[in-house]
């Protein structure tokens, strides 16, 4: 990275700390064979100070070209808490700006209506994840975002990325999470009981991509009991199988449920009597795609698709954003939606939805478990002990998944609605808290 691209992203952060200095620049580079170019931009006087309104503009916005590739990579702040934010890297072609903040914006709330004082942040990159050119990306986009990452902001994985590729944007950047986190929390007098050296994405340490599942699971569990359903022997269609849906299969088939039909890219696996999750476990690769000659069990394949008009009692998307639109909504017969994917279901659809009688959990209620999992380990509320992080976990989704359905019902409002009412509420807390 040129020496004064750097300068200036690193005096971007410092004025975030210190005053209100509007600091717009833009610097092209030439690293690597790929080339970029970084544009930041100050969004708001008190962007340190996020204000509990729903109108709020988000912290800060990182725009980063590959200009050989044609291709664009974002760094959304939606908001700090203790001037630290997290979220993950997604990667898929056609990734745009808007959706980067709208995740980010969820995160935010994901975090606050766990009652974890982190923000809410998201990354994300314009391309496909199986492009030759991934892991040189990932090395120039991390460079780009250094002076974020040493003060401000926690990267995780996410669709498209893999644990192995946020470990590599780490040693692009010479950077460790933990230390980041310890120094932010110390300063306010809390310990984080974790050795400086721990590789949180090591395949030894598998937390996120378990948790993440459990949470889901907990969650279809306290939500099934507010709609008269019993998740056990319910039959529950799943889009996507990558880490999250993968995990959210195995844990809601541990509590009885029968997962009956699977989406990846390549189609939808149906069977009637119940897929063998280890089966489609053991023939997926890293990105969720399951290779059908590895699967030794009958099942019928339909259109990627099909999978939401299955006969099935639940619905678990679990794979990409607005997968369900006003345009697919009415295909819908199950009773019950678990969103484990990031805003998978639009504003549209969901009006939709509720006015057909669908039950919808929001995303950054259902699929928070990995987050809050890392969260409560980053701000020193647990310690590195498997049992406590799922016992606190799963008590915190169900709390959340029940106030959300108990005021959706007693207000006759949107789940999101009541949802984002009870994140709100907490972030307000928090900042009074944390600051």
């Amino acid at each position: 990275m040129p020496e004064m691209l750097s300068y200036l992203l690193r005096k971007w952060v410092d004025s975030a700390t210190h005053g209100a200095e509007n600091l717009p620049c833009r610097e092209n580079e030439e690293d690597g064979t790929l080339g970029s170019q970084a544009r930041d931009s100050w969004i708001s006087s008190a962007a340190e100070v996020l204000m509990a309104k729903k109108g709020r503009q988000p912290a800060y916005k990182l725009e980063v070209n590959f200009e050989k590739l044609g291709i664009k990579g974002y760094l959304i702040i939606d908001s700090l808490i203790n001037g630290l934010s997290a979220g993950g890297l997604r990667m898929r072609e056609g990734l745009t700006e808007d959706e980067v903040a709208r995740l980010a914006r969820t995160m935010t709330y994901k975090f606050a209506a766990a009652d974890i004082p982190m923000g809410g942040a998201k990354a994300g990159i314009a391309l496909d994840p199986r492009h030759p050119a991934k892991r040189e990306v990932i090395e120039i986009f991390a460079k780009a975002i250094r002076p974020i990452l040493a003060e401000k902001y926690i990267v995780g994985e996410d669709m498209g990325t893999t644990k192995a590729d946020i470990s590599h944007l780490y040693r692009s950047a010479d950077i460790n999470p933990i230390l980041v986190a310890k120094k932010k929390m110390l300063a306010i007098g809390v310990t984080i009981d974790l050795d400086d050296d721990v590789d949180l994405l090591s395949d030894d340490v598998d937390l996120g991509d378990l948790v993440t599942g459990f949470g889901v699971a907990e969650c279809a569990d306290e939500a099934c009991s507010r709609v008269g359903l019993s998740l056990d022997k319910a039959t529950v269609a799943i889009q996507g199988f990558g880490n999250v849906g993968s995990g959210a299969a195995r844990y809601l088939t541990e509590k009885g449920a029968k997962i009956v039909a699977v989406a990846d890219v390549e189609g939808t696996i149906y069977r009637t009597k119940g897929l063998p999750i280890d089966k489609l476990t053991a023939a997926r690769d890293e990105l969720g795609t399951i290779d059908r000659g590895k699967l030794d069990f009958d099942f019928i394949e339909k259109s990627r698709d099909e999978w939401l008009s299955m006969y099935a009692q639940i619905l678990v998307p679990a794979a990409v954003a607005d997968a369900i639109t006003k345009k697919n909504a009415e295909k819908v017969t199950a009773k019950l939606i678990v969103e484990a994917a990031n805003i998978p279901v639009t504003e549209e659809a969901e009006r939709m939805l509720h006015h057909m009688g669908v039950a919808v959990v929001p995303d950054f209620i259902a699929n928070a478990g990995g987050a809050c999992g890392f969260g409560l380990l980053l701000t020193g509320q647990v310690g590195f002990d498997v049992q406590e992080i799922f016992r606190e976990v799963g008590n915190r989704i169900r709390s959340a998944t029940a106030h959300v359905m108990e005021a959706g019902q007693a207000n006759n409002i949107f789940p999101r609605k009541a949802a984002e009412d009870l994140a709100e509420a907490e972030l307000k807390r928090i900042r009074e808290v944390f600051g």
